[in-house]
């Protein structure tokens, strides 16, 4: 993702719990997929970065940062021998700010995040992660709750959420090129949240999302497979679960109107599908 060069790699945010070894398992299966090499990140918190004091401060510093490396590298241990894995320990006052620096001084594709816990199977942020996924530089991919006990392996199918507002698509010339990496089939889909609206007027509406998935995929042209869905419902929820989600798959969408230039911000459509996506989803940012 993010360029057709295939020499950058993914950055999972690892901080010792359940929902980082779901990231560190999407973080593997893009990895096999995309053929490329993975980073693990683990960030100390400090309250701040004012100098140690005294010997027995920093050796408990030392021996924190010890702790956290072994913890780390154990699990990185157990992924498949033929993944490139590199595992970095930094610390600082703020976590989400010291990924942020990671992904632009590692060059990552992407960034891989885990979900919150109050909800098997949804994608739920917590601070660190809602703090992330409204500033970052690259794609941030967040996992299901749950997603390493799941079905796992490389991916079969992208799949590109193209929304009904103008420039809507920013999220499509992301997504062929992802496609055109890996040589996945591309789906695009528009989910229609048809709500109280009368039969006509939701009739209306998925005539019209359905004309504008075909100009979009006319446009794509013949180097990948594409096809596009309409979905739709009486609410989003609805949409999403009328849906038929290939497991081994992920949702790319784009950024809010709101981002800055070549940053994502997660939108208002985007979070409420997050609660109810069984797939990873992945946010792109906004172009320059």
């Amino acid at each position: 993702m993010n360029t057709p060069s295939n020499d950058r790699r993914f950055l999972v945010a690892w901080g010792g719990d359940a929902a980082s070894r779901d990231a560190l398992a999407l973080g593997t299966d893009l990895a096999t997929t995309f053929r490329t090499g993975l980073d693990a990140l683990y960030v100390l918190h400090e309250e701040s970065a004012v100098s140690i004091q005294h010997p027995g401060q920093a050796r408990f510093r030392d021996e924190v940062e010890a702790q956290a490396r072994a913890q780390l590298d154990k699990a990185l241990a157990k992924l498949p021998a033929d993944i490139d894995v590199r595992a970095h320990v930094r610390r600082s006052a703020s976590v989400p700010r010291a990924v942020l620096d990671a992904a632009g001084e590692l060059n990552a594709r992407a960034l891989v995040i885990g979900s919150g816990s109050r909800s098997k199977g949804a994608i739920l942020a917590n601070p660190v992660a809602t703090a992330i996924l409204h500033s970052a530089p690259v794609p941030v991919a967040m996992t299901p709750r749950g997603y390493r006990k799941g079905e796992r392996g490389p991916l079969q199918q992208l799949v590109a959420a193209v929304g009904l507002r103008a420039g809507a698509q920013q999220v499509v010339h992301e997504a062929v090129t992802a496609a055109a990496i890996t040589g996945l089939p591309l789906r695009l889909i528009t989910l229609v949240d048809q709500g109280k609206r009368d039969e006509q007027l939701a009739s209306q509406m998925l005539s019209g999302a359905l004309a504008q998935l075909d100009a979009v995929r006319d446009e794509v042209g013949g180097d990948v497979d594409v096809t596009t869905e309409v979905g739709g419902g009486g609410n989003l929820r609805k949409a999403v679960a009328a849906t038929d989600w290939n497991p081994h798959s992920v949702l790319l969408v784009g950024s809010s109107r709101l981002a800055q230039g070549r940053q994502t911000f997660l939108g208002t459509t985007a979070t409420r599908m997050l609660e109810h996506l069984p797939v990873p989803m992945i946010v792109v940012p906004r172009p320059n």
